[in-house]
C-alpha cells in the first residue's frame, strides 16, 4: 500500500507538504476529490482527499469543523489545489490541520488532480506486484520445505519466517510437537485451552485471539481421516491477508503429510496386528514365520501382555502414545479388538509402558482401564489371555492394575510340561496338587494307575526343576495353573 511520503517523493513540486514540513509515512488507501464541505459520507478512511477549497470561506470555525470531520472519518491527509479558488493555502486551514494533526499538502497550479491519482495507482500496482511475488516465493518455499526430510519442522520454520513471528504444530490434545523460534515454546503451550475448545467446536473450526503483543491464529489439521493436530501462528497484530493465506497453505501441506504418515503407520500396524493375533491365539510358529516374512525382529521368548479397555476414542490414539515407549528396534505387537487393545511388551520396556498406561487411564482417556500382565513365556500367552480378559473386566475406570506386583516369582514355568507330548503332564500336576499329594485319589481322578501318576509327576518335576512337595512351590504353582485355566 503506497504511503504519503512515497507520493510526495515521486511527485516532487506537484505535491508539497505544508504541515508538517515533511510528509509522514502514512499508508494511503485511495485518492478522492471532493468540493463538499462534508465529504465524509463518501469516504471510508485512509484517503488522500483533494479539494480546491471551493467551500472554504477562510473562517476559523468553519476550517476547524471541516478538519475535525475529516479526522473523525479517518482521512489520512488533505491536499488543497491552488489557483482556481485560493492563490495560497489559507492560514485558517493550516492552523486547523495543525490542531487536529491532519497532514496538509499543497498542489500548485496547473497540476491536475488526475496526475496525483495516476501516480498513486501506479504505486499501488507496483506494490501489488511486489507483494504477489513475495507471496508466491513464500508459498514455493513452504512446498519445498514439505518435500524435505523433516517436513513438519521445516514447514513450521518457514511459516514463522514468512509471517515474521512464530509458528508451532500441536497434537490434537494441545501438546507442542514443533515450534520456531524455540523461545516461543511457552507461548505455544499457553494455547492448550483454545485447542480444547476447537476440538469441541469441530474439525473445521479455527480461532484468532490475542496473546501478549501478538495475534494468534489457530487452525486444525483436518483431512479425510481424524483430526491430526493444529497449527498455531503468532505475529504482531494485525495479521496481513497474505500471511493468512500462507497459514492455510502450511496447514494443507502439514495435513497432507500427516495423512501420508497415517497411511504408512496404519499399514505397518495392520501387518504387526496379524502377528500379534497369531501369538495370542497360540499359533506361535505361524507368528514367527509371518514376522520373518514382514522383516520384523524375532519374537521375544518372554513378554508382558497388557490390555486397555473403556476407550472413548480410536485405538490409534492409544498406539500413538504407546509405540514411542518401547524399543524402536522392536516394534510394538498390538491388536485392536472391538472392546479393547491388547499388546505385548518386552520386560525391559515394562516400566516405560506402565508410565504411559497410567497417564492414559488417569488423564487422557477418562473411564479407560488397563491391566499389565506379569512376565510370561510367549508360548503360554494364549492360555493366560482368558484370565487377563476377566481381570481387565473387573478393573475400575481410570485404574491400571499391574499384575507383576502380585506375581509369584517362585512359580515355575509351565512351558516345559505344556510342550511335553508323550503324556498329559499338566493334568497330572493339577490332580496331584488338587488332592494335596494323595497318590491314590489323584490317580483315581485321572483314571490311571498310581505308578503311572508317579512317573508323570517325576517327569514334570524334572522338566520344571521344581519340588511339588514344597508348600510354597505347590501353592504358587496351583495359583499359576488356575490363572491360566488349567486347574
Amino acid at each position: 500500500m503506497p504511503a504519503l511520503d512515497d507520493l510526495v517523493r515521486l511527485l516532487g513540486a506537484d505535491l508539497t507538504p505544508v504541515t508538517p514540513a515533511a510528509a509522514p509515512p502514512l499508508d494511503i488507501t485511495g485518492v478522492h476529490v471532493s468540493e463538499l464541505t462534508d465529504p465524509t459520507p463518501y469516504l471510508t478512511g485512509g484517503e488522500l482527499l483533494l479539494t480546491t477549497g471551493m467551500g472554504l470561506t477562510n473562517q476559523t470555525a468553519q476550517a476547524r469543523a471541516y478538519t475535525a470531520r475529516l479526522v473523525a472519518r479517518g482521512v489520512a491527509a488533505l491536499g488543497i489545489g491552488l489557483g482556481p479558488v485560493h492563490a495560497r493555502v489559507p492560514e485558517t486551514l493550516v492552523r486547523a490541520c495543525e490542531a487536529v494533526g491532519l497532514p496538509l499538502c499543497a498542489v500548485p497550479a496547473p497540476t491536475p488532480f488526475l496526475s496525483i491519482a495516476r501516480t498513486y495507482w501506479s504505486l499501488t500496482a507496483a506494490a501489488g506486484q511486489e507483494e504477489l511475488a513475495a507471496a508466491l516465493g513464500a508459498h514455493r518455499e513452504l512446498i519445498r520445505s514439505a518435500a524435505g526430510p523433516d517436513p513438519v519442522r521445516a514447514v513450521v520454520r518457514t511459516l514463522a519466517a514468512a509471517v515474521e513471528g512464530w509458528a508451532a504444530q500441536l497434537t490434537p490434545q494441545g501438546e507442542v510437537t514443533a515450534v520456531w523460534p524455540r523461545e516461543h515454546r511457552s507461548s505455544a503451550r499457553r494455547i492448550a485451552a483454545e485447542v480444547a475448545r476447537l476440538r469441541v467446536a469441530g474439525p473445521h473450526s479455527s480461532a484468532t485471539f490475542p496473546l501478549g503483543d501478538d495475534d494468534v491464529v489457530l487452525h486444525p489439521l483436518a483431512g479425510r481421516g481424524p483430526l491430526s493436530g493444529f497449527v498455531a501462528t503468532g505475529c504482531p497484530r494485525p495479521m496481513k491477508a497474505p500471511d493468512r493465506q500462507l497459514v492455510l497453505t502450511a496447514c494443507a501441506l502439514l495435513a497432507l503429510q500427516g495423512e501420508q504418515r497415517r497411511r504408512g503407520v496404519a499399514a505397518a500396524r495392520t501387518a504387526r496386528a496379524c502377528v500379534a493375533r497369531l501369538v495370542l491365539s497360540g499359533h506361535l510358529d505361524a507368528a514367527r514365520s509371518l514376522g520373518a516374512d514382514l522383516g520384523l525382529p524375532a519374537i521375544a521368548p518372554r513378554v508382558r501382555p497388557f490390555g486397555v479397555a473403556g476407550l472413548t476414542e480410536g485405538a490409534d490414539d492409544v498406539l500413538d502414545a504407546l509405540e514411542p515407549a518401547v524399543d524402536p528396534g522392536r516394534p510394538l505387537l498390538a491388536v485392536a479388538e472391538p472392546d479393547a487393545v491388547w499388546a505385548l511388551a518386552e520386560p525391559h520396556d515394562a516400566r516405560a509402558v506402565r508410565i504411559v498406561l497410567q497417564r492414559l487411564t488417569a488423564e487422557r482417556f477418562p473411564g479407560a482401564r488397563a491391566v499389565l500382565g506379569a512376565p510370561a513365556a510367549v508360548a503360554e500367552l494364549h492360555r493366560q489371555l482368558p484370565a487377563l480378559r476377566r481381570t481387565l473386566a473387573t478393573v475400575p475406570p481410570g485404574v491400571l492394575r499391574d499384575l507383576a506386583a502380585t506375581a509369584t516369582p517362585t512359580a515355575p514355568s509351565l512351558e516345559p510340561v505344556l510342550s511335553y507330548r508323550r503324556a498329559d503332564l499338566v493334568g497330572a500336576v493339577a490332580a496331584y496338587l488338587r488332592h494335596r499329594g494323595h497318590w491314590e485319589r489323584a490317580a483315581a481322578d485321572l483314571g490311571v494307575h498310581r505308578n503311572t501318576l508317579r512317573h508323570r509327576i517325576s517327569t514334570a518335576t524334572r522338566l520344571m526343576g521344581a519340588d511339588l512337595d514344597d508348600p510354597d512351590t505347590a501353592s504358587h504353582l496351583w495359583l499359576h495353573l488356575r490363572e491360566n485355566g488349567l486347574a
